[in-house]
């Protein structure tokens, strides 16, 4: 396949993965865990098109972090039944946080590259975006896991208003990454 063929599909798996990531608003478990997985499965996809994509342009550096991207949402969607066989009883360790380190995952690997793409520049234009879009989920998620596993495993309410906020901001970063890399003019992606 060729690579602005490969580059629109990852722009699609990210918009598709954006709204699978939303679900993680919806306050219920058995939408938000599922969505969860959803959402790391399809931005795994987006960070291959990435890879694929543009993985001559990059540094080894860059090239690595997609492949995070791509390979620790995968280990974790092997993991998430294992924790289950082992019994973790999520409400009351607070082990509940590790069922939404997926897209966690995912976006720590676009930020990273992101970083690579600052220098590199890979892409035809907005190659800060990479790094603007992968940020925010990982920097809330490692903060809160951080808090939770300090203290006793219990939630942050002074910081909950706070949280839709950066899912919401989360979800319009990723709309608009998939959109650019949709948008990005075929010729221009091929010279990239």
């Amino acid at each position: 396949m060729a690579k602005p063929e490969l580059i629109k599909r990852s722009g699609w798996a990210f918009v598709a993965g954006a709204f699978a990531f939303i679900t993680l608003l919806s306050g219920s478990d058995p939408i938000a865990i599922p969505g969860s997985v959803v959402s790391a499965i399809l931005l795994a996809v987006g960070m291959s098109g990435l890879r694929s994509g543009y993985g001559e342009t990059i540094s080894p550096f860059g090239s690595n972090m997609l492949r995070v991207g791509i390979l620790g949402p995968v280990v974790w969607v092997i993991g998430v039944p294992f924790m289950a066989m082992l019994g973790l009883k999520a409400q009351e360790e607070g082990s509940w946080v590790l069922l939404f380190v997926g897209p966690a995952i995912s976006l720590l690997g676009l930020t990273l590259f992101g970083l690579d793409a600052l220098s590199s520049k890979p892409m035809p234009r907005l190659n800060w975006l990479p790094f603007v879009t992968g940020i925010w989920y990982p920097v809330a998620y490692s903060f809160l896991a951080g808090y939770l596993f300090t203290h006793d495993s219990k939630f942050p309410q002074q910081y909950y208003p706070a949280l839709p906020l950066m899912l919401l901001i989360q979800f319009l970063a990723l709309c608009r990454f998939g959109v650019v890399l949709l948008t990005d003019k075929t010729e221009e992606m091929a010279t990239a």
